[in-house]
């Protein structure tokens, strides 16, 4: 069962009007709703299968990590938390994967994909548990789960909303569904259209964006925040 103090703060994220605000307060819940002291919020690219920083929190401190972009091939445990859409205990060991200045000298990580449906938007790293690793539990990691089932719902009806570039819905649509790693099948299935179409409002997308190929095309609508 969902707390209302979850959902208050979920309806929160959703009543306000910029994206980049839905953003911080979706960290800030790591740290506000949770006993954490720290969290990381990032996008990732199916496509790409790159993670890209969005927000750090540690003692009510914000900082934007957009400068920060991670390979997940070479991150295997990650990796698998993406993949299951599984939350991940990260060791001492395991944490020294990630780069210095993202983990700020942590001794864990409990790493938290966020999707929409079967498609992962991005991941959460959250530490610096008020009992330490020993303080995390079964029932703190499901609800910490459900946080963030909300949340890639909210940031992924948010992404599918026409943004100041050009691009129409269903540009922005594809272009987002083929970051989520859909084919054109897939994206012809779910949108209803055929497959010539999908294509179409991929080569118009990728016009206007002016870029050469998908994978240029996504890094750009991810950097532009068109899609998420």
């Amino acid at each position: 069962m969902v707390s209302p103090e979850l959902n208050m703060y979920i309806d929160r994220i959703e009543e306000t009007t910029f994206y980049e605000e839905k953003l911080v307060l979706a960290v800030r819940g790591f740290v506000d709703l949770f006993p954490f002291m720290g969290a990381i919020l990032c996008n990732y690219s199916t496509l790409s299968q790159m993670g890209e920083g969005l927000w750090s929190i540690l003692d009510q401190e914000l900082c934007s990590i957009r400068d920060i972009r991670v390979d997940m091939r070479n991150m295997p445990l990650i990796q698998h938390a993406i993949r299951e859409q599984k939350a991940v205990l990260l060791d001492s060991e395991a944490i020294r994967q990630f780069p210095p200045n993202l983990v700020y000298g942590a001794p864990y990580a409990l790493i938290l994909p966020i999707s929409y449906g079967p498609n992962v938007l991005g991941y959460a790293g959250i530490s610096w548990h008020q009992d330490g690793c020993s303080g995390i539990n079964h029932q703190l990691v499901q609800s910490l789960s459900t946080y963030c089932m909300m949340l890639g719902k909210v940031l992924a009806t948010d992404s599918l909303r026409p943004k100041t570039v050009k691009l129409s819905r269903r540009e922005v649509e594809v272009m987002q569904r083929m970051s989520w790693g859909e084919s054109v099948r897939e994206m012809a299935d779910w949108m209803g259209i055929s497959e010539f179409t999908v294509q179409d409002y991929i080569k118009s997308a990728l016009k206007k964006l002016g870029v050469q190929n998908r994978a240029q095309g996504v890094a750009d609508a991810i950097r532009q925040r068109i899609i998420c």
